[in-house]
This record gives C-alpha cells, structure tokens and sequence, in this order.
C-alpha cells in the first residue's frame, strides 16, 4: 500500500494545534512530547523533524497567536490617511477585543503551571507590538498631533496598563470592575496622549 504522506505545513500546523490542545487541557508543564505524538498517532521522530524540542513547540503555540494579534494591530494603524489618535483607540481596542475573545486561553496561561508560557507570551507581545503603536506615536508627534518627548517608552508605559488589564480574572464577568477599568484606562491615554478635539473610548 502506497504510505500517504501530509503536506509538511500541514504537518506542522497540526502538531501545534494539538500541542496548544494539550497545554490547555493539561498544562505545560504537565505535557509531554509523548502525549502530543500519542494523541496524533504519529513517531516521535515526525515531531523532531519539526521540533527540536517542547520548548520549540510552545514557541510555535506562542507566534501563533502573537502572528493574529500582529496582524490585526498592523491593518488598524496601516491607513496614514486616518487621524493618529483614532488609529490608536482603534489598535488599543482591537488589543483588549483580541484577549477578550481569547479569554479561555488568557485564563490558561495565568495558572501556575504554565509560569512558562505566560512569561514568553508577554515577551513576544512587547517585542512585536510595541513597536508597531511607538510608531503610530511617533508620527502623531511629527504631525504635531501631540507633544511626547519619549515616544517609545511612553508607550511602553501604556502597554503595561494593557497587561494590567489582561490580568483582571474578573474583566468578563464583573461588568462594573470592566467599566471602572476602561474609564481609568482613558483618563490615562487623554492626559498622557492629549490630542485636541478627540477623546479616547476604550471598550472591552
């Protein structure tokens, strides 16, 4: 009988999608290679040939959702023809949309034992989307949209409101706490980042 082989992209989408499965059903920590190899029936070494080892494989689990992030922040400030702050709300709400509909999965990776995974996700954010709102902030400032004399790290600053809030158990259950957050969040973003005639509207 002639051996079908999968397409090797294919391949490797399905052994993170089943990786990220186990993670969240099991915990990191608590997930071996030999669960993610049983659980598709396949040889350990087809793993290996994509993976060098566990810690890869969170990786991959970690970009994936970093990569949909990425791209959604990239599409709502790409349009030089929209204002700067409205881009800004626009990305900023896109962010706590994006980890509300993922709230699973926030969820998950809070738990103790995935300590791990958590501190490479919150690495990878700042690493690849700081940069794209710095950017934002940077030609606001040369539009004279505002005045900030440290951009980068202002925003920076910012993002760890953002993680702030992702790390509120209660952001989708507890609505009153959801909107004293939001509020409190737009306090900060209209003083530090005053631009005339626009407020900034933060909804979850």
């Amino acid at each position: 009988m002639k051996r079908i082989s999968k397409d090797p992209e294919e391949r490797r989408r399905e052994l993170i999608d089943t990786a990220e499965h186990l993670f969240m059903e099991r915990g990191y920590e608590h997930t071996a290679i030999s669960d993610i190899v049983k659980e598709l029936n396949i040889a350990q070494g087809t793993l290996y040939y994509y993976f060098r080892s566990k810690e890869d494989i969170l990786e991959a689990v970690v970009e994936k959702s970093i990569a949909v992030l990425e791209q959604n922040v990239i599409e709502l400030v790409s349009d030089d023809g929209v204002d700067e702050a409205i881009r800004l709300n626009a990305a900023i709400n896109g962010i706590l949309g994006f980890v509300s509909q993922r709230n699973d999965f926030i969820d998950f990776i809070h738990q103790d034992i995935n300590a791990v995974m958590h501190a490479k996700l919150e690495k990878a954010t700042v690493e690849r989307i700081v940069p794209i709102l710095s950017d934002l902030v940077i030609k606001g400032n040369a539009r004279g949209r505002w005045c900030i004399g440290n951009p980068s790290e202002t925003v920076e600053f910012l993002s760890t409101a953002l993680v702030y809030i992702f790390h509120q158990p209660d952001i989708n259950t507890d609505k009153q706490r959801s909107e004293k957050l939001c509020r409190s969040l737009e306090t900060i973003l209209n003083k530090v980042l005053f631009a005339e005639n626009y407020r900034f509207v933060i909804k979850i």
